[in-house]
């Protein structure tokens, strides 16, 4: 057992400082996704309740592309199709030029079409929940269009959006391990390394599934305590 234990150590002995490692670029990956993300999840739901047919079709068809794929096809599509595409341009103009994406800008990429796909219905969902009388009601008191939503309909809309983006964020932790795949360094591709190294595949699956359990765990207690802040607020900041 002590064995094992000592394979997690710092140094050149142990794993330790690989998989912390890795687990900076998981969490940087999904932190980074998350803005992203969210803009592109208003701009999508934005799109499919614009009064312009065309935009609405964009919207929909965007939503429906993306929810569709799995989200490893994705990921390979946009780091190797994209590559592809890029140098099969570029040699057009510049022979000899090779262009290479970046693993971590590829995956950040791939995990924002896909969540912005599944956020736009969160986003659409809480727009509609909030009801057009509110923004009827904000114009009424002479407040612009960009005043209204800002000061009066998304304060609203997080209240309903946060249970739902909070399940995203879950999902979206456990899908950056999807990246490994594109050789980016992050905890599952170390894992596996320290696996193909020392032949103890239980102990280390082990090890990353708490890993993951405890990053769960984290963001369910975080989730609860923004819910617990937003509601407050929502009845008069008691």
């Amino acid at each position: 057992m002590f064995e094992l234990i000592a394979l997690l150590s710092f140094g050149d002995q142990g794993w330790g400082d690989e998989l912390l490692k890795g687990l900076g670029v998981t969490l940087a990956l999904a932190f980074a996704t998350v803005p992203f993300a969210l803009i592109f999840s208003f701009l999508v739901a934005w799109s499919k309740e614009a009064p312009n047919r065309f935009l609405r079709m964009a919207g929909h068809g965007y939503t429906t592309l993306f929810r569709s794929l799995p989200e490893i096809l994705t990921l390979i599509i946009i780091y190797y199709q994209s590559q592809a595409i890029l140098n099969s341009f570029t040699s057009l103009f510049l022979p000899g030029i090779s262009i290479s994406i970046n693993p971590f800008v590829a995956g950040m990429l791939a995990l924002t079409l896909v969540f912005s796909a599944l956020g736009s219905e969160v986003v659409r969902a809480a727009y509609r929940a909030v009801g057009k009388g509110q923004l009827e009601a904000s114009y009424s008191v002479g407040l612009s269009s960009r005043k209204a939503f800002l000061n009066v309909i998304l304060p609203q809309m997080w209240r309903h959006m946060l249970p739902a983006f909070g399940n995203l964020w879950l999902i979206l932790l456990k899908d950056t391990s999807l990246v490994s795949i594109i050789a980016l360094s992050d905890i599952v591709r170390y894992t596996n390394m320290a696996i193909a190294t020392t032949k103890e595949p239980f102990f280390f699956y082990t090890v990353l599934a708490l890993v993951y359990v405890s990053l769960s765990f984290i963001s369910g207690r975080g989730q609860m305590l923004i819910e617990r802040r937003v509601n407050r607020n929502m009845v008069g900041g008691r």
